[in-house]
């Protein structure tokens, strides 16, 4: 089907120019290739297509007819492509994107909606996932990634970083000795995020940095579930500042070491190495690069 296909369009072609070698030059093809094609697509219909002789072509009926097909067939595809690589702002098709359940709530959501609402033509899916999918193998065009990133043939862009703030609530702090000093962390329960080790790196303007080893009970696999169970008075926790700002504001959570700051997680988008540049997925890394900075 393909070569019947390409032969058609080798036949529309030399129609076009009026011979095999203006359709050669146009396709950058030799003569010879041009005649093969055109004597395959005649054996195959078991017709003449056209009548040669050294100086003009002339369409056989079947040739004509062929000829209105052929032409159909290539202005169908020619608005195909045309709306796929159309440069306009319409986007068009369908983007699949992947992120953390962490920024369900953060300004990356908020980017994603607004660009939903500038292109309202384009169908998107987003995936809220703590599983860090491999993108080829799950046709995912673009993937939001907090960390530090595994080597790979992906392509990345650093979008910007997640502050962290180091809280609890004031009934689960009263229980410990004072903590005036990052050393005294090691001596209270944390709650452990479960992709991320037992340690926080703490830094100063004044005294540099600290690691600090932490001991725990509970695990859990989510952001917003370690965030919870801090408000729940269940241990030490280091969330993200846009989910614990008005928990701070009102009084249930209240921040350790204020002086004192959590080293911030970076963050990435990551795609597919063959994403042209007019796609829907690079139209979607420039928004979120230039909203979140």
């Amino acid at each position: 089907m393909i070569d019947d296909l390409k032969s058609i369009a080798i036949f529309a072609t030399v129609i076009e120019q009026g011979s095999f070698r203006g359709a050669a030059r146009k396709l950058n093809l030799s003569p010879s290739v041009i005649s093969y094609h055109i004597a395959e697509l005649e054996k195959k219909l078991d017709t003449a297509l056209l009548y040669r002789s050294t100086r003009k072509l002339s369409l056989t009926s079947q040739g004509e007819a062929l000829q209105k097909v052929s032409k159909n067939m290539l202005e169908i595809v020619e608005e195909g492509l045309l709306s796929i690589t159309e440069q306009s702002d319409t986007l068009r098709g369908k983007i699949t994107i992947s992120l953390p359940t962490a920024l369900t709530r953060s300004d990356y959501t908020r980017a994603l909606a607004s660009f939903c609402q500038r292109h309202p033509h384009l169908e998107v899916n987003i995936l809220y996932s703590d599983v860090f999918e491999n993108l080829i193998e799950k046709s995912i065009d673009l993937a939001i990634r907090v960390g530090t990133l595994p080597s790979s043939d992906l392509k990345s862009r650093r979008l910007g970083q997640i502050t962290r703030r180091l809280v609890c609530t004031k009934q689960f702090v009263a229980q410990y000795t004072p903590i005036s000093q990052p050393h005294a962390l090691s001596q209270v329960p944390w709650i452990k995020l479960t992709s991320l080790p037992a340690k926080r790196t703490l830094t100063h303007p004044v005294f540099g940095r600290v690691d600090v080893e932490f001991p725990h009970q509970i695990s859990v696999n989510s952001v917003e579930g370690m965030t919870q169970l801090c408000i729940d008075g269940l241990g030490v926790a280091t969330p993200p500042t846009y989910l614990v700002e008005n928990f701070l504001e009102d009084g249930t959570l209240v921040e350790l070491l204020p002086e004192w700051r959590v080293s911030p997680i970076p963050v990435f988008a990551i795609w597919p190495n063959n994403a042209m540049k007019k796609s829907a997925t690079m139209r979607l890394v420039a928004h979120l690069a230039k909203a979140i900075t």
